[in-house]
């Protein structure tokens, strides 16, 4: 129940005594209106606006001042969310899933709005819909490592369909991701690649992007070169500086693959020290990466263990980092002769992330 609605039932109830229930009932479907008339909201790097969404494109949101007319364009590189003021709540809350990591939560509330919550509705926000159905659909196979083919198809008739969406860049790279996973790497180079056509922050992710797959091909080599490559690109905006902060991650786990730890582990650290307190999945990922050099190293399983255990019990928002940290919690604590904590972060794995690859992959090794 909103704020308004609250003080709308809280007043009536104690002007009208017995008629409260009446007057309550009226003012809580007044106060839905008014919740149905708000505003739209970007929110952004430089901060949240609202207003009125009256265009989106591959470049931006176009989002209009409701008092004095005015428009202003928010550069799609620093648009982190649009929310829409009519939007039934379970899309809001399918959304907010999504961005959380929360893909297989966010399908299934996603497919809680009911037709006659989108009578009447805007094209745009008929599309966000179409969004979300589809990222939602395509992160969560990526996280479970399951079959991409009907996610894929999903993914690309969105693109197909709206290809002015301020998604579109968002959904090329997912769909990459979908077709990295299906075995098909030229075409997910393809999807990559339409990234480079956007603003320094897109060329970044999308040199980045590929690195990704052929560190996944166990092409550490040329995926450090292609890491190297996407931290060259210059850029001095905030939003480039975010995703090098990223591809210097991607970058420290090829150098533990090839052997340079003690390297891999400065670079870490480092990412570690400039990062902002709130940038929590960020630092989740940063300590897993350190956590990865240091068992790379063969001597370093104590600083291994507490790396991973910052991400258990800190930066635990992330459910790809935790499930990571919690299946290498389980190894390192087995080595370590404790049996009993092995169990608890092996129970936490497979009660908390069920489909995620971490929790298959201990399950076939029979360490349930």
């Amino acid at each position: 129940m909103g704020e308004i609605e609250t003080r709308c039932r809280r007043r009536a109830g104690r002007r009208l005594g017995v008629a409260a229930a009446l007057l309550a009932a009226w003012s809580g479907a007044w106060c839905g209106s008014l919740h149905a008339q708000s505003a739209d909201r970007v929110v952004s790097t430089e901060g949240t606006f609202a207003g009125k969404v009256v265009a989106t494109s591959a470049e931006g949101v176009d989002l209009e001042d409701q008092r004095s007319g005015e428009a202003r364009t928010i550069p799609i590189d620093q648009v982190r969310e649009v929310q829409f003021g009519g939007e039934p709540q379970s899309l809001r809350a399918a959304r907010s899933l999504l961005y959380r990591g929360r893909a297989a939560d966010a399908v299934e509330e996603v497919a809680k709005i009911e037709a006659a919550e989108l009578d009447g509705a805007e094209q745009i926000l008929l599309d966000e819909v179409d969004f979300v159905k589809a990222a939602a659909a395509g992160r969560a196979v990526l996280m479970a490592g399951a079959d991409p083919k009907e996610a894929g198809r999903l993914v690309n008739d969105f693109l197909a369909k709206h290809p002015k969406s301020h998604h579109f860049y968002e959904m090329q790279q997912l769909l990459g991701d979908l077709l990295a996973r299906a075995g098909k790497p030229d075409a997910a180079l393809a999807a990559y690649s339409t990234l480079a056509k956007g603003p320094a922050a897109l060329k970044v992710r999308s040199a980045a992007a590929k690195a990704g797959m052929l560190f996944d091909q166990q092409k550490f080599a040329e995926a450090l070169n292609e890491y190297d490559a996407a931290l060259a690109i210059e850029a001095g905006d905030g939003a480039s500086a975010e995703q090098k902060r990223g591809a210097q991650l991607g970058k420290a786990r090829c150098m533990s693959k090839l052997g340079k730890n003690a390297e891999a582990v400065t670079l870490v650290r480092g990412i570690i020290n400039q990062a902002d307190p709130e940038e929590k999945a960020l630092l989740g990922r940063a300590y897993n990466a350190l956590g990865e050099a240091y068992r790379a190293a063969g001597d370093k399983d104590q600083d291994a263990l507490i790396s991973y255990l910052t991400v258990d019990l800190v930066y635990n928002g992330s459910p790809d980092s935790h499930a990571e940290a919690l299946a290498q919690l389980a190894e390192l604590w087995e080595k370590a002769k404790n049996p009993e904590r092995a169990r608890e972060a092996r129970k936490s794995l497979q009660e908390s992330y069920p489909t995620s690859p971490w929790a298959k992959k201990q399950a076939a090794s029979g360490g349930a």
